[in-house]
């Protein structure tokens, strides 16, 4: 057998092999750009002039409860609505913010977006609008569980958003396996 004959499967090999690496790269690029569209850069929605709430889903934090009072003091609605946990630093006996007249601060059951949905059908209704308040990753997917479970009006909005590139990519595999579950499940 010649040099050139032995090489031959070894060359072949090698580009069954690069073209595997090649393909990978290549479906790795679709869903690098596809989650940045969905989580990083999801589509901005126009604010109403006016809401009957401003609805800060879980967990209700500093930068997300900033946002909602800044839009209340702007007269976007006169009710602000916070979805907080039963207990722990982020519930409604810790939260002063809990505390104001025109906020109402609610845990919904389940303590799920779908479950938050429910709690603003009961809360506000059919006729109402709503601006719900989450964070960039998340926006995406409340539009979705909105979209299929609550009855309001809803437009969602992002408080601004810093994470690290780790964060990132928790945040991709976490709103991707969100999204999965949304599929699969009923909101009631």
């Amino acid at each position: 057998m010649t040099a050139e004959a032995a090489s031959h499967p070894q060359r072949r090999s090698r580009w069954r092999s690069s073209r595997w690496v090649v393909a990978a790269l290549g479906v790795s690029a679709v869903l690098v750009a596809l989650g940045m569209s969905i989580y990083v850069f999801p589509p901005s929605s126009e604010l109403p002039k006016r809401a009957d709430v401003i609805y800060v889903i879980g967990p209700p934090t500093e930068g997300r409860i900033d946002l909602a009072e800044k839009l209340h003091e702007e007269g976007v609605a006169s009710d602000i609505l916070i979805s907080v946990p039963l207990d722990g630093e982020q519930s409604a006996a810790e939260l002063s913010v809990c505390q104001r007249s025109f906020v109402t601060c609610a845990h919904p059951e389940p303590f799920t977006t779908a479950g938050e949905m429910m709690l603003l059908d009961s809360r506000y209704g059919a006729d109402a609008t709503a601006i719900v308040v989450t964070f960039t990753p998340h926006v995406s997917r409340t539009r979705f569980i909105a979209e299929r479970c609550a009855e309001p009006t809803v437009t969602v909005v992002a408080a601004p958003t810093s994470l690290s590139p780790w964060e990132w990519l928790y945040q991709f595999a976490y709103q991707t396996g969100g999204f999965a579950k949304a599929f699969a499940q009923s909101c009631r």
